[in-house]
């Protein structure tokens, strides 16, 4: 039976990007491109930082995290701007089923340049031929279609809607369209990574 390699956040690159571990001094890019702009967390599970410090206490949460082998969190770096520009990471890990689900965050500056599916293609190729997943899902709010469009550009297929509460959010009910990737689907030649 072949297992998950535990590979965790390992430095990754596309044409435009670097995908790296997130460093303290992060704090204010993340504050400033997304965490605090009501619009990046309209269609998302967690709420506005309403001061720097409270970014400050996640982005402490998250370094501490990378001791963990099976930690996949990346900060999204613009080669160009050489500031980070968002998040994708990695949750619901079923290492027996070799299952996960991504999330993302792309700061609205940056919205319709393709920056999301660049990403996700990427660490979806990461997830699968490096890490050792089969099955990789990813859910939307059925209102943010663009991020419906993402996920179909990185190969990825609807499977089903979902409702998700979510009590760390004033017990939020939330309608979500799911999106899967298998593995075998990319080995047939079905997708072919651009």
């Amino acid at each position: 039976m072949e297992y998950l390699s535990n590979s965790g956040t390992k430095e990754l690159e596309t044409e435009r990007l670097f995908l790296r571990k997130f460093k303290e001094s992060d704090a204010l890019d993340i504050y400033v491109n997304w965490a605090s702009d009501k619009d990046s967390a309209k269609y998302n599970a967690w709420s506005v930082h309403p001061h720097l410090e409270v970014t400050k206490e996640y982005l402490s949460e998250w370094i501490e995290s990378y001791k963990n082998n099976d930690y996949y969190h990346w900060a999204i770096v613009h080669k160009e701007k050489e500031e980070v520009i968002g998040s994708i990471s990695v949750s619901n890990i079923n290492r027996r089923k070799k299952y996960c689900e991504v999330g993302y965050t792309i700061a609205k500056k940056m919205w319709n340049l393709g920056i999301a599916t660049e990403v996700l293609i990427r660490v979806i190729k990461y997830l699968t031929e490096e890490a050792g997943f089969e099955t990789i899902r990813a859910l939307h709010d059925v209102r943010n279609e663009a991020s419906g469009r993402v996920m179909k550009k990185a190969g990825m297929t609807y499977v089903k809607n979902k409702t998700l509460f979510l009590l760390s959010r004033n017990h939020l009910i939330m309608r979500c369209c799911v999106y899967e990737y298998k593995r075998q689907t990319q080995a047939l030649g079905k997708q072919k990574w651009q």
